[in-house]
C-alpha cells in the first residue's frame, strides 16, 4: 500500500492511497482544477479513481465534491456530512454505525473501509481504517480531530493529525481568543498525540505521516522528533507539508505533486 500527500493544511487537504489495483482519494478540499493538477502530477488521473472518502463537510476537506461527483467519481461520507453538504442521493453513505461508533465495512475496489468517529466541530466527522485485500496492509487515517479513542491493531501505515503545540499557540497573540479555544478543542496537540501513540502497538507500522500542521503554531522538525521518541525504530516518521511535499526524518523532501 502507498500513501501520497497532495495537500495538507487548513488551506486544503487531499491524499491518495494506492495498493496497485485500486486508487482512493481521501479528502477533496481544493479547487477542482488544482486537485486535477496535483493528481496528474502524482502520476494518476481523476478518471482512474475508484472513489473519494470525505471526513467532514468543511471546505478544506470537501471543497470540490460536486465537480468530482459530476465527473463520475464515487463519493463516500457519513450521514451527517452528507446532510451538511446537501448531498443526499449524490454522496454514498458509509454503513450505519455498529459497536462503539465504528461502521460496518464498505468495499471499494480492493479496499475494505471502516469509518470511525472523530472529535471536531462538524456534523458527523469520521476517520477511516482502510485495508487492502491485495497485500493485507492497513492504513488508519484521522485528521481534524481533538482526540482519538480507538486502538488499531496490525497497522502498516498511520496518517494522523499533528496540528499545533500548546506553547506556540499560547504565544500567538494575534489569533482571536475564540479561534484559540476552537483549535484547542477540535485539533490534535502534539503532546496529546504522542501520549496517544505511546499506547498503540505499532510494531508492524512501517510509516507514520503527520498531517495538517498549523502554519502559525507548529514546528515540523520538533513534531517529528517528539513522535520519533514514542514509536518503534522500524517506523519511519514523516511530515506532510502544505504544498504536497513529504519531509522524512533525514530532512529529505519527496515531491508527489506539481507545485
Amino acid at each position: 500500500m502507498r500513501f501520497l500527500s497532495l495537500a495538507s493544511s487548513s488551506h486544503g487537504n487531499a491524499y491518495l492511497v494506492d495498493d496497485g489495483k485500486t486508487v482512493l482519494l481521501l479528502e477533496c478540499g481544493l479547487s477542482f482544477r488544482r486537485l486535477g493538477q496535483l493528481v496528474r502530477g502524482a502520476g494518476y488521473q481523476l478518471s482512474g479513481l475508484s472513489g473519494c472518502l470525505i471526513s467532514h463537510e468543511h471546505g478544506d476537506h470537501a471543497r470540490c465534491w460536486e465537480k468530482l461527483a459530476g465527473r463520475g467519481v464515487p463519493l463516500y461520507a457519513s450521514d451527517g456530512t452528507i446532510a451538511a453538504l446537501g448531498a443526499e442521493g449524490i454522496i454514498k453513505p458509509l454503513a450505519p454505525e455498529v459497536g462503539q461508533d465504528v461502521s460496518a465495512p464498505v468495499r471499494i475496489g480492493s479496499f475494505s473501509v471502516l469509518s470511525f468517529r472523530t472529535f471536531h466541530d462538524a456534523e458527523e466527522p469520521v476517520g477511516f481504517l482502510i485495508r487492502s485485500t491485495v497485500d493485507g496492509e492497513k492504513l488508519a487515517f484521522a485528521t481534524d480531530t481533538g482526540n482519538i479513542r480507538y486502538q488499531f491493531p496490525g497497522l502498516s501505515l498511520l496518517a494522523i493529525e499533528a496540528n499545533y503545540q500548546e506553547e506556540i499557540l499560547a504565544r500567538c497573540t494575534r489569533i482571536p481568543e475564540a479561534t484559540v479555544k476552537r483549535i484547542r478543542y477540535t485539533h490534535m496537540e502534539i503532546g496529546r498525540l504522542c501520549g496517544y501513540l505511546s499506547g498503540l502497538d505499532l510494531r508492524g507500522c512501517r510509516e507514520l505521516y503527520l498531517l495538517h500542521l498549523s502554519d502559525a503554531s507548529s514546528d515540523e522538525a520538533w513534531f517529528a522528533q517528539c513522535v520519533r521518541r514514542v514509536v518503534p525504530e522500524t517506523c519511519r516518521v514523516m511530515v506532510c507539508e502544505k504544498g504536497g511535499r513529504i519531509r522524512g526524518e533525514e530532512g529529505e523532501k519527496q515531491l508527489h505533486s506539481v507545485l
